[in-house]
């Protein structure tokens, strides 16, 4: 090196040492910066303790105190960097929680959603990663933000305060473990697996699930008890049939008016589950009048034995009063008395006309009470002596009367299924404020007699209300073939607003619309506040294959809850649909073989041949109804079983739509047969 160039290139070199002292603080927050940015950005992670020996070692001078200083510096900057991502982790955390929220999830969803593990541990994944699974398209989304899993199915049986039972079940999977998950008033309360198996000969592998003495059910409240069934395995929650299911306050006494005649006199059973040690109080009334008070302790062993009353030391009877026999229309009227609010509630099969014998009538007039919610209460009432002119009806709450209103709106369902000569039978008032204060309360409504007599407390009533956050949808889905679904929906939620309805075909997700199709017989009739609620779909042109589909309709509840389950009927094959429900449970002690009839469809041909609720199926085309399956030592069945599965099962195997079936009834110690087709729909 010449001399010339020595001092200059010292000097340089010293003045390069000095600003690399001076400028420390300046380039090493800049270099652990640009380190930030392409490593620990790429990883979603803090600068490791591991990368900083290699900036020391790779950038800082060999000077002590300037490493020294480079160690602190590094030390500080890692924690400032893993303060912030674990900020940026919270922030994350939160508005994962609330998007999960807004969607109708727990905070416990939402944790599972952003890649908890079982035991709720947070796993970090790329960034990269997080944007492929953000691209994915979001399931449509159901029962609390999850998907339906149409392969899970079950029942809710028994709700009250002493225990909450039912049973699910697995098609495709019968031994999987499965879980019900127990909600009360829209709150999760209890997580409970299906733990105990049983063969069913017609189900299959079906697993019970039981929890006793819920605590929330302890109190003389109202209560909304829902049940949705669960793999921890899969996605998906399915709400069982009989769900959601309101617990009655207070248990207001049971039982039946059984005889009203000359032979057998006035008798029945009474009691009331709240106190069933002791025998209830039990009013007799003609014509309004009180002519016996009686208690309800007399012997029925049937009553105990068939399950039908707690007890077999509930029955009554009085003998047939002489006022009864002079010739002349009268009603007999059966109350039992709450043993603690004191409160008479009617009897099933009461009132009884009997029947004149002077060629003069006074029917009962009869109705329903089929809407109660924050919004409206809603019915029907008519009475045959008025022939097409109104009643009047009477509205109790908790014991007082509070309104008096015209059954005289239009409802064109009670006429287009011939349930009354013309459509104006039906009431509509604004619920009072005296129901929404959040207490639970009691509501009746009676139907008054023309031109004079007893008033007669309609179907449906009473109805026990407390103020709902969030009111489930209201719906029906009454008639599927391989053309058209026809139906309605309304969310009270949403005022006129149209709600939003699914469509699954074989347990799949088809379609999800508004059901805003115009259904002019919904205008005064309290379901919905105007017609754009109704929903007419053509199915989809697989369904045409000629083989049997299963279609359920849900409508969505606003904002947020379980669904309601509209219903599901089969296309592809012919309904034969009789017309009636049955149960194999017999509430009737006169009769010891049949299948009870729980429920009549106003729209099919039985309603109009007068078979009623409470009628006993005897036979079908001379087939003996309720008889069990026998088998012989060697396990060989000498006896088919007819209980009401089978007589579904004989129905869809034996008859299409329009065949017409002879059937047997009993009815108040009497047999009548009629004949009734199969599956035709009566009215549009």
């Amino acid at each position: 090196m010449s001399k010339g160039l020595k001092w200059p290139l010292l000097i340089l070199a010293g003045g390069v040492l000095v600003l690399a002292a001076v400028g420390h603080d300046l380039w090493l927050p800049w270099l652990q910066s640009q380190f930030d940015d392409g490593g620990a950005a790429d990883n979603n992670s803090a600068l490791t303790a591991e990368a900083a020996p290699s900036l020391d070692t790779d950038d800082a001078t060999p000077d002590d105190d300037s490493t020294s200083l480079s160690d602190a510096d590094a030390r500080a900057e890692r924690e400032r960097l893993a303060a912030e991502q674990a900020k940026r982790d919270a922030e994350s955390e939160k508005a994962k929680k609330e998007a999960a929220a807004r969607a109708g999830k727990s905070a416990s969803d939402g944790k599972q959603v952003s890649g908890t593990g079982a035991a709720g541990a947070d796993t970090a994944k790329p960034a990269d990663e997080a944007a492929e699974e953000e691209e994915e398209p979001a399931p449509i989304e159901t029962v609390e933000g999850q998907q339906i899993n149409p392969n899970l199915g079950g029942a809710l049986g028994e709700v009250s305060g002493r225990r909450i039972a039912g049973w699910v079940q697995d098609k495709f999977e019968p031994e999987a473990e499965m879980y019900v998950e127990i909600q009360i008033d829209d709150t999760v309360v209890y997580n409970l697996r299906a733990g105990k198996r049983s063969d069913h000969k017609k189900l299959g592998v079906i697993w019970y699930f039981e929890q006793r003495q819920p605590e929330l059910l302890q109190d003389a409240e109202k209560h909304v008890v829902r049940a949705l069934v669960y793999r921890n395995d899969q996605h998906g929650k399915t709400e069982l049939r009989g769900s959601p299911r309101a617990k009655n306050v207070g248990n207001y006494p049971r039982g039946k008016l059984e005889e009203a005649t000359p032979e057998k006199g006035i008798s029945g059973y009474a009691w009331d589950p709240d106190t069933n040690e002791k025998p209830c109080q039990v009013i007799v009334r003609i014509d309004g009048e009180d002519i016996a008070e009686l208690k309800a302790d007399g012997k029925n062993e049937e009553l105990k034995k068939r399950r039908i009353a707690p007890t077999d030391t509930c029955a009554f009877k009085t003998p047939w009063p002489e006022m009864l026999d002079d010739g002349l229309d009268h009603t007999v009227q059966v109350f039992a008395v709450d043993t603690d609010a004191g409160t008479e509630h009617e009897l099933d099969g009461s009132p009884r006309v009997v029947n004149s014998r002077s060629g003069l009538a006074n029917e009962a007039p009869f109705g329903g009470f089929d809407i109660c919610n924050k919004v409206v209460l809603a019915g029907w009432a008519w009475d045959p002596d008025a022939g097409t002119g109104s009643v009047d009806v009477e509205i109790w709450i908790d014991g007082e009367k509070f309104a008096q209103v015209p059954a005289n709106s239009k409802r064109d369902t009670l006429r287009n299924s011939k349930v009354t000569p013309d459509s104006y039978h039906g009431f509509v008032t604004t619920t009072p404020t005296a129901l929404l204060d959040g207490g639970t309360h009691t509501v009746r409504v009676y139907a008054m007699n023309y031109p004079s007599g007893v008033k007669v407390e309609v179907n449906g009533s009473p109805k026990q209300y407390r103020l709902e956050e969030n009111t489930p949808p209201m719906g029906g889905f009454w008639r599927a073939d391989d053309n058209t679904l026809r139906g309605w929906a309304a969310d009270p939620d949403l005022n006129s607003e149209a709600c939003d309805i699914e469509v699954y075909i074989d347990g799949k997700l088809w379609k999800q619309m508004k059901a805003d199709h115009r259904e002019d017989w919904l205008i005064g009739s309290g379901f919905a506040p105007n017609a754009e609620h109704g929903f007419a779909i053509k199915p989809p042109e697989f369904v045409k294959d000629g083989e049997e589909h299963d279609v359920q309709i849900l409508a969505l509840n606003y904002p947020e809850g379980a669904p309601k389950n509209l219903g599901t009927r089969t296309i592809g094959v012919a309904s034969v649909y009789p017309g009636f429900w049955t149960s194999d449970k017999l509430l009737d002690t006169r009769v010891s073989k049949g299948l009870y009839v729980s429920g009549v469809s106003p729209w099919y041909d039985a309603y109009h041949k007068d078979v009623k609720v409470g009628d006993v199926l005897l036979e079908y085309d001379g087939i003996v109804a309720g008889n069990p399956e026998k088998k012989d030592k060697e396990g060989n069945v000498t006896q088919e079983s007819t209980m009401t599965t089978d007589f579904r099962v004989w129905l869809n195997t034996r008859k299409k739509k329009n065949d017409v079936v002879h059937f047997k009834f009993w009815r108040d110690g009497e047999t009548y047969e009629v004949d009734v087709k199969m599956g035709e729909i009566i009215g549009k």
